[in-house]
C-alpha cells in the first residue's frame, strides 16, 4: 500500500507522538464520555421507572408510536396508524399521561417501514422498547466495528454522542445508520448485497436521497440494481399486505409535517437543517427554502465529484455520509447519529495516510456536534449544526482534491 510522504509534507500534518489527542487519550475520552451515559441513562430510567416521578417518562419515548402503528396495523390495518385519533388512543395506553403536543406522536412514515416494524407489535410495549433500542445500538456498534481500523477508535464511534441522542428519543436511526455503514463497508466486496441493506435506508426516504446519485456516478450497476430491487419489493409486499389507502395517507401526512416546519410549529432547535437555521433567524419560508437549495445543490455536486472519478472510497463513503445530512430540510438532531458513520470514513482515513494540521480537533468538534440541539439551540435560538455538517463535507472533499492533485495516497 503507497502512504504519505509524511516527512516530505511535514507543514501539512501533525506529528502522532506529539499531538495532545493521542491513542491514550482517545480512549480515556471514550470511556469517560460512556460512563456519564451509564449515569445519567441509569439515573433517568430510575426516576421514570422506580420512583415514578410524575411527568417522566422512560427513555425512548418516540418509539410509542413506532409500537402503536404496528399495534394498530396488526389489528385494524395498514391504514389505521395514519389516523391521529386511533393513534393518539394507542399512545396513551401504552404510555399513561403522554403529553407531547396535542397528545399525540404522528405516524410519518411509509408502509415499507410499517411492515418492518409488524413483529414488534406483538411484544408488550416495554419488551418491544427494549429489544428495538438495545438492539439498534447493537447493530449500529457492529457496523462500526467494520468500518474502523483499530479498537480505540471503535470505542470513540461508540461513545458518539448522536447514538445517545437517538437512544432517549427512542427513534430508528441506529438501525438505518447501521444498515448504511455496512453497505459501505461491503460496497466493493459484495455489491449485491450493499444494494440490498441501502434498498432497507429507503424506509425513511428523505435519507438515502444521495445514494442512486453516488451509485450512478460510480457506475455500480449492480449495487443500484439491488438497491431498486430490494425497493420495489418492500412497496409491492406493502401494498399487498395494507392495500393502496396507506400510501396515499402517507402523503397526506407527509404533506402536514411540511407544513407544520413552514408555519414553525415543529421543534426548529432541534432541526439540524439550513432551512430551520434561516427560519430561526428570518422566519417566512421563501429565504429558508431558496438558501437551503443552493446548500442542497452544493451537497449534491459535492457527491458527483467525489463518486465520478478515482479518489480513496473512505473520503467517498464521508462525503455521500455528510452530503446526505444537507439535502432533506426535514431533519432531527437524532438523524445525526449518520454523522458518526461520516466521522468514522474520515478517522479511518486520516489514521492510515496521516493527519492535516487541525483535523483531529476539527473531528472532535463534529463528534460533538449532536449535544448542539439538545443542550444549546432551545436556549440560544439559533441553529449552527448545518454549519458543522458543512465543515465535515468540505473535509471530506478537500481531502478529495490533494488526493487528485497528487498530495495524498488514493488507496485508502
Amino acid at each position: 500500500m503507497a502512504t504519505v510522504q509524511i516527512a516530505e509534507r511535514r507543514p501539512l500534518y501533525d506529528a502522532p507522538d506529539r499531538h495532545w489527542l493521542d491513542i491514550g487519550r482517545l480512549r480515556l475520552y471514550s470511556r469517560v464520555a460512556l460512563a456519564c451515559y451509564a449515569l445519567y441513562f441509569g439515573i433517568w430510567t430510575f426516576r421514570a421507572c422506580v420512583l415514578k416521578v410524575p411527568g417522566v417518562f422512560a427513555p425512548g419515548g418516540d418509539f410509542v408510536v413506532f409500537w402503536s402503528a404496528a399495534k394498530l396495523a396488526l389489528f385494524n390495518g395498514g391504514v389505521a396508524p395514519y389516523d391521529f385519533a386511533m393513534l393518539r388512543q394507542v399512545e396513551l395506553a401504552a404510555v399513561p399521561g403522554l403529553a407531547i403536543g396535542d397528545g399525540v406522536l404522528p405516524w410519518l412514515y411509509p408502509p415499507t417501514f410499517l411492515l418492518l416494524l409488524l413483529v414488534l407489535g406483538l411484544l408488550p410495549y416495554g419488551l418491544a422498547t427494549l429489544v428495538f433500542l438495545v438492539g439498534g445500538a447493537g447493530w449500529y456498534a457492529w457496523a462500526m466495528s467494520r468500518t474502523l481500523p483499530w479498537p480505540s477508535a471503535r470505542m470513540a464511534a461508540l461513545a458518539f454522542p448522536g447514538i445517545a441522542v437517538t437512544l432517549a428519543t427512542g427513534q430508528n436511526d441506529l438501525w438505518l445508520a447501521g444498515l448504511a455503514g455496512l453497505a459501505l463497508t461491503c460496497l466493493r466486496t459484495r455489491p449485491a448485497l450493499a444494494g440490498v441493506l441501502m434498498g432497507l435506508v429507503t424506509v425513511k426516504p428523505h435519507l438515502a436521497l444521495l445514494i442512486p446519485v453516488a451509485l450512478l456516478c460510480a457506475r455500480a450497476w449492480r449495487t443500484l440494481g439491488a438497491m431498486i430491487a430490494t425497493s420495489l419489493a418492500l412497496a409491492a409486499v406493502s401494498l399487498l399486505a395494507f392495500g393502496p389507502e396507506p400510501f396515499a395517507a402517507f402523503l397526506r401526512n407527509a404533506d402536514l409535517a411540511r407544513e407544520s416546519v413552514e408555519k414553525g410549529a415543529a421543534l426548529l432547535a432541534r432541526m439540524p437543517t439550513v432551512f430551520a437555521a434561516v427560519k430561526m433567524l428570518s422566519g417566512g419560508a421563501v429565504l429558508p427554502y431558496m438558501i437551503h437549495g443552493i446548500v442542497a445543490v452544493v451537497a449534491l455536486a459535492s457527491v458527483v465529484y467525489a463518486w465520478s472519478w478515482l479518489c480513496s472510497f473512505a473520503l467517498r463513503a464521508a462525503v455521500l455520509a455528510s452530503a446526505g445530512l444537507l439535502v432533506p430540510p426535514y431533519l432531527y438532531d437524532y438523524d445525526l447519529v449518520f454523522l458518526g458513520v461520516a466521522l468514522a470514513w474520515l478517522g479511518a482515513h486520516g489514521y492510515r495516510t496521516g493527519w492535516l494540521r487541525g483535523e483531529r480537533e476539527l473531528l472532535v468538534l463534529l463528534w460533538l456536534l449532536p449535544l448542539w440541539g439538545q443542550l444549546m439551540s432551545t436556549g440560544m435560538g439559533l441553529q449552527l449544526t448545518p454549519l458543522g455538517l458543512m465543515l465535515a463535507l468540505a473535509l471530506g472533499v478537500w481531502r478529495i482534491r490533494m488526493e487528485r492533485t497528487g498530495k495524498a495516497s488514493t488507496d485508502a
